[in-house]
């Protein structure tokens, strides 16, 4: 198996060992305190960035959906090393929340609809996470949910197609797989909420697709011409960093090699690649999963690396991750492009408490899957 945490260049397998512009243009020197302190302040920033921008545009809200929410609420997971950042990620993504949900507090349960079905439960996992316990606004939005649900009628109808079928005898795309991904993230999330009726197939999809992936074939960049600028390697990538967050919910829980040793070695085997592209979100994913797994800067070189090259952008775009703009990119990039900035670089240099993967948590719901394989 892999190491784990690796400092020391000749320590590592040939594929994992620093290359490219980029890496040559980094500092070689020990992390120090001031990195920390530097790291710490980026957080900060970047969490005030987002309150200001939600502050400024209340529309974007709407536009964004349940993102708006998650931006937020990710911010608050593992981070009681930062308690004031956790009290403040939590109060935004239940304002960003409250605002999502009026206009389906009035709703009558009989006017839902299938195609609602997706938001209604993203937005009812939310009410359940941020509101109080037993309160009047999660059980009307869990009343809608099940109404949804029923009018689809299957699970195939819900999601759009049978996924068994699909990852049995189909050929899915990385679209396909990248949808499965997200929703087994949401099936898991919704086995923690009460009187939610979902099919059993909802809860066998998470363990169903993690077989799957064992023998999915992750491309490496160096197959590629053009490296990790090439759209299905680029496409490979997220979908990687994306599937790391099953087991972790978006970074609350750690994950293991054991877990997938597949998915450790891609990400291990293409950092470098990752980092002499340069994107900041892309970086900034697989140093927050580098993390995850419970390296730091003072024993992980790919980590040093590349919180010191997200930090340098940080700095070069006025201290601000949502002023970054990749080479090409517009300065209109977007809502959604400007807080996925800020979203995934304060979670790559933030320093984390990974939370407790008890039962009866989204953590618990994962280990029993992953050490008993139904």
């Amino acid at each position: 198996m892999e190491p784990l945490c690796v400092l020391a260049p000749t320590d590592m397998p040939i594929n994992w060992q620093p290359s490219g512009h980029v890496q040559q243009g980094l500092s070689t020197a020990p992390w120090s305190i001031g990195e920390s302190q530097d790291a710490e302040s980026a957080v900060t920033t970047g969490f005030h960035e987002l309150q200001q921008f939600f502050s400024n545009r209340p529309s974007a809200v709407s536009f964004l959906g349940s993102d708006a929410v998650e931006a937020a609420i990710d911010a608050s997971y593992a981070a009681s090393n930062m308690p004031a950042l956790q009290f403040a990620a939590r109060d935004l993504a239940r304002r960003n929340l409250l605002q999502l949900l009026a206009p389906y507090l009035a709703r009558r349960s009989v006017t839902a609809t299938c195609r609602e079905f997706s938001l209604l439960l993203a937005l009812t996992i939310h009410a359940h996470a941020l509101l109080p316990v037993y309160d009047a606004r999660t059980s009307t939005m869990v009343t809608l949910t099940n109404a949804a649900y029923k009018t689809c009628g299957s699970l195939v109808a819900a999601i759009g197609y049978d996924y068994r079928q699909k990852l049995g005898v189909g050929s899915p795309t990385i679209d396909d797989i990248w949808n499965l991904v997200m929703w087994s993230i949401t099936f898991t999330d919704a086995q923690l909420v009460p009187d939610l009726n979902l099919p059993t197939e909802a809860y066998d999809l998470p363990p169903t697709l993690w077989s799957f992936l064992e023998h999915y074939p992750f491309v490496a960049a160096l197959k590629y011409p053009e490296g990790a600028r090439n759209r299905t390697f680029y496409d490979t990538a997220y979908l990687a960093t994306h599937i790391a967050y099953i087991p972790t919910g978006y970074d609350r829980y750690p994950i293991h090699i054991e877990d997938a040793p597949w998915l450790y070695r891609f990400l291990r085997a293409n950092f470098y690649a990752v980092l002499d592209m340069g994107e900041l979100d892309m970086v900034a994913e697989f140093v927050d999963l580098f993390r995850q797994y419970g390296c730091t800067e003072r024993n992980d070189l790919q980590l040093r690396d590349g919180t010191r090259y997200l930090l340098r952008l940080f700095h070069a775009a006025g201290d601000s991750w949502m002023n970054h703009r990749e080479p090409h990119e517009p300065d209109n990039t977007g809502d959604y492009n400007e807080v996925h900035k800020a979203w995934t670089g304060m979670a790559a240099v933030r320093v984390r408490v990974p939370e407790p993967d008890k039962l009866g948590t989204y953590g618990g719901v994962v280990r029993q899957w992953l050490e008993y394989p139904r």
